[in-house]
């Protein structure tokens, strides 16, 4: 077996030339493939995996007490955790000044804070520590940021969260996403009907769970690391919700669960470990499939949205004036709305609430358990 700890070469020409020629044994010989594991060990998840064998994640190592932002006031319905990098100033600052940017009276406390590592051998940046102070939003870890470290990432703002602030739920999400803060706190509050032992998002089917066991794929993970062939049943990474009791039942495990890359599956093995059953939303969306400005209204979060699109999703009056075609109330279900195959609706009269009904139409009812 060949091992390459690229974490030991001195230089990039050596790392270079040990990588070049891995790449021509298996152009040469493609069988050799299965029996080459390539360890990334600049990955502190690998570190910690190695020092911390056989065990979970190792939480008193990851805290940097000296770069944590301000308390938050204890209690609040909601706090948002947003993955970022140092280098994504302007998605955060695209956040800020649409969904993270509180209009008018509300009623349903949230927050919103900005989970980010140091770069590699640079410790935390000057313009970092700027930005924390100016804002006060920003969650800095003692890991290198990088995608294989998402996990530790998590984790880390999960139980800053839990100890700190003691919300009634936590959101996970991603710096290109929209989450609609108009109304999720509102939803959890008042249509909600599971307050305790709650994790929803948008799932993958199990078709899509199998565990990558490719090493040069970003999402390998060892069979050392993880023993079976698929993952249990998790929420999507891009936006998944959890009831401060299951956040607390999630940590608890993750001290003897042992760690992957792979974020969004390691949330869903902690929590099958924790008994807490994962729930199916069509409110999560992975995808941003052009939808209408009418939609914005009961989609909760929505994947790769760029800052205009941010600002359309977050106009509360542009909504306000399509609201006619947003809802269509079914017995037994919070509601639904319409998603035509054609582009955004232009007029309140373009599309009617009875024509809706016979259209294409996606249920958003509330979270209900994965059967």
């Amino acid at each position: 077996m060949i091992s390459i700890n690229l974490s030991r070469c001195s230089t990039g020409l050596v790392c270079l030339s040990a990588l070049t020629s891995s790449l021509l044994i298996l152009q040469l010989f493609p069988w050799y493939k299965e029996s080459i594991v390539v360890k990334q060990l600049n990955s502190d998840l690998e570190r910690l995996s190695l020092m911390h064998r056989g065990k979970g994640i190792p939480f008193d190592l990851l805290l940097n007490s000296k770069q944590d932002p301000k308390l938050c006031q204890k209690g609040q319905v909601l706090m948002i955790l947003v993955t970022s990098a140092p280098w994504h100033l302007e998605q955060r600052n695209s956040i800020r000044n649409t969904w993270a940017k509180k209009q008018g009276k509300d009623f349903n406390s949230w927050q919103v804070l900005f989970l980010i590592g140091h770069h590699a051998g640079a410790g935390t940046s000057p313009e970092i520590l700027k930005e924390q102070q100016t804002f006060g939003d920003i969650l800095v870890g003692n890991y290198v940021d990088c995608y294989r470290n998402l996990t530790l990432k998590v984790m880390h703002g999960m139980k800053w969260v839990a100890e700190n602030c003691e919300p009634q739920f936590v959101l996970k999400t991603d710096d290109d996403c929209f989450v609609n803060t108009c109304h999720l706190p509102r939803f959890l509050v008042k249509f909600n009907n599971i307050k305790s032992g709650l994790y929803a998002g948008s799932l993958f089917p199990q078709a899509k769970r199998r565990v990558i066991r490719d090493p040069f794929s970003k999402w390998y993970v060892s069979w050392e690391d993880f023993e079976e062939e698929r993952y249990p049943p998790y929420a999507s990474g891009i936006g998944y919700v959890l009831s401060l009791d299951a956040v607390l039942k999630i940590l608890k495990v993750a001290e003897h669960v042992r760690p992957i890359p792979v974020e969004d599956a390691y949330m869903g093995i902690l929590a099958k470990e924790a008994g807490i059953p994962v729930r199916s939303s069509a409110r999560f969306m992975k995808h941003n499939i052009n939808w209408r400005v009418c939609n914005y209204r009961y989609l909760m979060v929505i994947h790769h949205l760029d800052a205009s699109e941010l600002k359309v999703a977050q106009d509360v009056k542009l909504r306000n004036r399509y609201r006619r075609q947003m809802a269509v109330r079914v017995p037994g279900e919070l509601s639904s709305h319409c998603v035509p195959e054609h582009g955004p609706c232009r007029s309140e009269s373009e599309l009617p609430s009875e024509e809706c009904e016979g259209r294409r139409s996606l249920q958003l009812a509330a979270f209900t358990e994965l059967r």
